[in-house]
């Protein structure tokens, strides 16, 4: 059972997401809407930390080790006439095996790509914010409240 409440057309969960990061670039899920961090739901009984490694073991079958909580975000988005707001925490995670060239997610499976910090502004990245927080990240936590879709 993971942090999960839905009603009519709204969700509220909490999630944790693995930032790789190597030689500036970060490894991100190519989907048709754009690119997405790998991670997912926290579990109960579960640290976000702990949820992050969980995650990117079962989309990427690799082990990983935490080495910093960047972001903790408010998210807002909507999908599918779905209105979605997560608490989200983003860590950097080191990944302990090589990065394989797709990521699963369920029954689906989605190429992963390296994409450098510097360029993230010219892609379609889920959540937004990370477009310019990662690249002027300084090693200390911040807090983010994003509303993708809203200027």
């Amino acid at each position: 059972m993971d942090f999960r409440t839905k009603l009519d057309k709204q969700t509220f969960g909490v999630r944790a997401t693995a930032l790789i990061i190597k030689n500036n670039k970060i490894c991100l899920s190519k989907r048709s809407d754009g690119y997405h961090t790998i991670g997912g739901a926290v579990e109960v009984n579960e640290t976000s930390s702990q949820a992050a490694i969980r995650e990117t073991k079962e989309e990427l079958g690799i082990d990983a080790a935490v080495t910093h909580l960047a972001f903790v975000v408010e998210n807002y988005f909507t999908v599918k006439d779905v209105n979605y707001h997560n608490i989200e925490f983003h860590y950097i995670l080191n990944p302990l095996q090589e990065i394989p060239p797709f990521m699963l997610e369920g029954d689906n499976q989605y190429p992963c790509e390296w994409i450098a910090l510097d360029k993230l502004e010219d892609f379609e990245i889920k959540p937004s914010f990370l477009k310019t927080a990662l690249k002027n990240w300084d090693g200390q936590i911040k807090h983010f409240v994003n509303k993708d879709g809203e200027e």
